[in-house]
């Protein structure tokens, strides 16, 4: 018989994969939806900023549905999004957006919820680390699966993701039934929340999380732009086939789900996970500079190469970024101050596509990347000269935090 965790992992690191799908399926088909770069950008706002207010909002929807039921909204939400793209027009395409942003932001709550229940804290990392595989998992499925879809019929990209949510939205309704889920949740702890003011003059007054801070910010810049604009860059600027552009795409995308478990295993392993956020950093900013300066790295193997070890470096950060926030601030801490840090993911989620589209409109595409990658290297090499910071803050109120979601 399967236990509790067997059932929730693989449920919970599909419902990523499904959020996922849905989110990348606007930059992936904003080619054959006729999005320019202005308005892809503002849709991502839209999205990503319903998901920081949602995500705001997980602790209360939680209490009020339940984890289970709520990780099934959130995919019942990706499937109306899906209804909403295929019905077409510029307001469905909004509502859209602000529908998949409604299932993105308390997505990742819901699943931690559930999987720190039933899961023992010594598994806690690796477990963890193995859900957040599912973006990577959808993304990559996203840039093969939906453009093939969209040569055999103008619908079935949109068909397709619906069934696999509603689907996913019964597999979530089917295991709030199951009476052995149900137990090991029942028997969990409640979590609390430290005070957010609190944690803010934490982070404002330790080197380590300031420069933790930052590294979040430019560095999810980097992954949300990618993601969101690296196709339009291949097919308009670069001039390839949606084919050939989709297949760079995914090589990213599954390089990303490898370093994501790598960069993890290693820093289970590095006296100092910060520094190696600042290798992680350099790598991403120097393979970015690379592909968008030299022309020969465009194309064959060295393309490959650096667009896979970009997607490695670009995707495979947020992991080992949490758990040294983590070990900072001691378990009594760990939440408030993993929260703080990471409102600059979701603000980085939000703006840097809008940020990214006015300065591409106003320079290129190219130029709009290598700022990107630019901030990224001044964040790593803050990393790196930030002295490590051994010990855990203490003083805040004792909370419990989700793993985030890039």
């Amino acid at each position: 018989m399967l236990s509790p965790l067997a059932l929730a992992l693989p449920a919970m690191t599909a419902l990523q994969a499904t959020v996922a799908l849905g989110v990348f399926a606007l930059s992936v088909l904003a080619p054959q939806l006729g999005l320019s770069v202005a308005q892809l950008a503002l849709l991502n706002t839209v999205l990503f900023g319903a998901g920081a207010i949602s995500a705001l909002l997980a602790g209360r929807l939680l209490k009020r549905c339940g984890d289970w039921p709520l990780a099934a909204l959130c995919a019942a939400c990706i499937a109306a999004g899906m209804l909403c793209l295929m019905v077409g027009g510029p307001v469905a395409v909004t509502l859209a957006a602000l529908l998949f942003g409604l299932a993105f932001g308390p997505e990742t709550p819901a699943s931690a919820s559930v999987l720190s229940r039933v899961t023992p804290a010594a598994r806690r990392p690796w477990i963890f680390s193995v859900r957040q595989t599912g973006n990577q998992i959808g993304a990559l499925s996203g840039s093969l699966l939906l453009p093939v879809l969209m040569v055999w019929h103008a619908q079935l990209p949109y068909a397709v993701v619906t069934l696999l949510a509603m689907a996913m939205c019964a597999w979530c309704l089917a295991l709030s039934r199951n009476s052995r889920v149900n137990a090991a949740c029942a028997a969990a702890p409640s979590a609390t929340r430290g005070p957010a003011a609190a944690a803010w003059r934490t982070v404002i007054g330790s080197r380590a999380l300031r420069a933790l801070a930052f590294a979040a910010l430019g560095y999810t810049a980097v992954q949300v732009c990618l993601n969101t604009f690296l196709m339009s860059l291949l097919v308009r600027d670069w001039q390839l086939d949606v084919a050939s552009a989709s297949i760079r795409v995914a090589w990213m995308q599954g390089a990303g789900l490898v370093g994501r478990l790598f960069w993890g295993g290693w820093a289970q392993r590095s006296p100092r996970a910060s520094r190696l956020l600042g290798v992680i950093g350099l790598l991403m900013a120097t393979c970015g500079a690379v592909v968008m300066l030299w022309p020969a790295a465009r194309s064959g193997a060295i393309a490959a190469l650096l667009i896979g070890l970009l997607g490695f470096s670009a995707s495979g950060w947020n992991g080992v970024l949490v758990a040294e926030v983590s070990r900072i601030a001691g378990p009594h801490a760990a939440g408030s101050l993993t929260g703080a840090v990471l409102m600059l993911s979701y603000a980085g989620l939000a703006l840097a596509p809008l940020a990214f589209a006015g300065f591409s409109s106003a320079v290129s595409m190219t130029g709009a990347f290598l700022l990107l990658f630019g901030a990224a290297a001044i964040a790593a090499l803050m990393l790196l000269a930030t002295p490590a910071a051994s010990e855990p803050h203490r003083g805040q109120a004792p909370c419990t935090s989700a793993a985030p979601r890039p």
